[in-house]
């Protein structure tokens, strides 16, 4: 079915809500209730925390959970020494630590990423460099990298967002030529997949998939979060994978006062255990309702979704949130902020992407490589759609679709009033 077809199809099943006035304009909201429950192996994680409170093993520093959960990423990715933490923010700054990062030195990062990278690079005592990303992507460019090259370079943080990934061979390679350590964001994607690997799989019940592990990170220090709205969560908490017994020394002399600074829970580490064996199949869900979405979305902006011919070439991640690129042209002038207030009000769990970096900081506390034009253009124009979105049915897909149809048919009632 092409999608001029699917999206007629759509208003027709949906007409009355299609026209019914928007919710922000006081009609009824499309998804009164919000978007669908997140996936999780909710009997798995209930099974283990109510064997766990039969006993005080819970209530542990550092008990069989933790140990087991350790052993789990030494597992699942062979040759990486894992390191438990609070939360996927404190990993990222304990990744730049181990990586011997301190002040003089400069790390590099795109200039449109998530605020606490930045953040991070400050509090460790270094300067965030910001390199400008692909035109009309949201991944740090390799190509802006040269006009960041100099000695004081010690590190690079690249991060998977909105479902894109960068070319990390390229970033290996001129990071290993120059000495320079590789971070790789892995806070959104706790894993990713060879495109022909994820979608020709068969899923024959949830765990269908469970030893589909995924192509192995590349990053030389990799951080995962476990935060509360993420793919595998526990609310709080996170980790690292270092690769040498260095890294490790260093982190040790940061982390450990008498007992660990940033820890994880035992709880936390219990609950996280069965949600990496479910993981590929609902990453495998996920990116088939996602498709739907990008296709639609591609024809209600009347062009294509500039994310497509990536996802064709390289891996497939985790999905925490589908970025969608939005230009108001396409809906009749209609902004960013009025569009997601809209959606929101019907139930859709829609957001504007993140600030470009070099626009929300003072330039004394940074350095610019280049003009930064296409992570301020992805500034503007990113939106993100929250998994949850991406974990209904088929039937719950085609609501998305018709609710995005509804918002798009209500554009000039929406931008003037």
């Amino acid at each position: 079915m092409n999608q001029s077809k699917l999206l007629s199809e759509l208003r027709q099943q949906f007409e009355s809500q299609v026209t019914e006035r928007p919710a922000i304009l006081g009609g009824s909201p499309f998804w009164p209730h919000g978007a669908p429950a997140r996936f999780l192996p909710r009997d798995e994680i209930a099974y283990e925390m109510a064997r766990s409170l039969q006993g005080d093993d819970w209530a542990v520093y550092e008990g069989g959970e933790h140990a087991g959960l350790r052993e789990d990423l030494a597992q699942r990715f062979p040759g990486r020494r894992p390191v438990l933490t609070s939360s996927g923010t404190v990993a990222i700054e304990l990744a730049l630590r181990a990586a011997g990062v301190g002040p003089g030195d400069e790390v590099l990062l795109a200039a449109y990423d998530f605020e606490a990278n930045f953040k991070n690079v400050l509090a460790v005592g270094a300067l965030p460099v910001l390199v400008d990303v692909v035109p009309e992507y949201w991944t740090i460019d390799p190509l802006g990298l040269e006009a960041a090259d100099l000695p004081r370079v010690k590190a690079l943080i690249a991060s998977h967002l909105h479902g894109q990934t960068p070319d990390w061979l390229r970033l290996r390679d001129w990071c290993q030529v120059r000495e320079v350590v590789l971070i790789e964001d892995a806070c959104q994607s706790p894993a990713r997949y060879a495109r022909r690997e994820l979608l020709s799989a068969e899923i024959n019940g949830e765990s269908a998939l469970e030893n589909l592990v995924g192509e192995q990170p590349v990053g030389e220090i990799v951080a995962f979060s476990f935060g509360g709205s993420k793919p595998i969560s526990a609310g709080r908490g996170g980790a690292l994978l270092l690769s040498t017994e260095r890294q490790e020394a260093r982190l040790r002399l940061h982390t450990q006062r008498g007992n660990e600074a940033y820890p994880l829970s035992e709880l936390q580490a219990l609950v996280v255990r069965p949600q990496w064996k479910f993981l590929a199949a609902h990453d495998q869900h996920r990116w088939q309702q996602a498709m739907t979405i990008e296709m639609a979305w591609d024809e209600l902006c009347g062009q294509r979704h500039v994310s497509s011919d990536q996802h064709e070439e390289r891996s497939l991640v985790s999905l925490y949130k589908l970025g969608l690129w939005y230009e108001p042209e396409f809906w009749g002038g209609l902004s960013r902020d009025r569009l997601v207030a809209a959606a929101q009000a019907e139930g859709l769990p829609l957001a504007a992407g993140y600030s470009a970096l070099h626009e929300t900081h003072s330039s004394k506390r940074y350095r610019r490589a280049g003009y930064l034009e296409h992570a301020s253009a992805a500034g503007r124009n990113v939106l993100q759609l929250h998994h949850t979105a991406l974990s209904g049915s088929e039937q719950t897909t085609r609501e998305v679709v018709a609710l995005l149809l509804k918002l798009k048919e209500h554009a000039h009632q929406l931008q003037s009033e």
